[in-house]
Formats: structure tokens, sequence, C-alpha cells
């Protein structure tokens, strides 16, 4: 390979790394809490103005979770986050991640990200879910 091509090829993918890393500059990332259904699960969360992303693990094995986004004052507003159902499947491991597209910012809309367990398995059951994972959501960088 001549080295016109290999600085050619360089300078691509130096290009292609400046441009990735851009994308992902935007990016908010933190820790999800445990609540008291499963006190040794943990989970990263990453928002941005387009897109929710998590990554959890110590859940319960094979549960159904959702994704919200919530406020509780100065009155309780709740909202799914992404697309209807919200949902996840944990696999047998207790391990899941959901990713989902947003149609708005949730910067300066809503004050906290919650996960929460479906006993039954349906999503939709709101009177029986139990809260996971939660956190604040921080400003945006």
């Amino acid at each position: 390979m001549s080295v016109a091509r290999k600085v050619a090829l360089f300078a691509m993918a130096l290009a292609f790394l400046v441009i990735a890393g851009a994308a992902g500059a935007g990016d908010v990332s933190f820790p999800l809490k445990a609540e008291k259904d499963r006190p040794v699960a943990s989970a990263i969360a990453a928002l941005d103005d387009g897109k929710i992303r998590i990554q959890a693990e110590g859940l319960r094995p094979n549960e159904v979770y959702t994704v919200w986004f919530v406020n509780m004052k100065p009155k309780k507003q709740e909202a799914g986050a992404g697309t209807a159902p919200y949902a996840f499947r944990t696999d047998g491991q207790g391990k899941g991640s959901y990713e989902a597209g947003l149609s708005e910012s949730p910067f300066g809309r809503w004050s906290t990200i919650m996960v929460v367990r479906h006993p039954t398995g349906d999503p939709a059951d709101m009177k029986n879910m139990v809260p996971a994972l939660s956190a604040g959501i921080p400003k945006k960088r």
C-alpha cells in the first residue's frame, strides 16, 4: 500500500473518530440508585436531546420493567420515556437494557428518571408497579 493511501486512510479514520466523539459529546451519563425492591441493582442512564439508553444489572431475573420521566412538584406528573410501552425484560441474570428515541428533550422538563418493575408482567399495569431504580436528571452540560 502506498504512503499516500495510508495517509488518506489514516485521515479518514481520524475524521470518523472526531465526528463520532462530537456526536456523543452531548450525552449526559449518570448512575441510577437502587430502590428497596432490589438493593443490589445498579444502572447507568445516558440522555441526550434525542435518545435515552439504560444498562442495568442486579434486577430481578426475567421480569418486565418500564422507564418513566417524573416530576413530584408542584404536582406529580409522569410520562413514559421513549415509545410505548416503554418496556424491557431482564434476562436470567437480571441484566437488561433499554434504548429509545425521545420526541422532546427531558432537560428542564423532568426532574427524575424512574425504572419500575411490573410483577404481573404487564407493562400497562400501573396499579401493581414497584420502584426499582431512580435518579435525578442532572443539568445538561
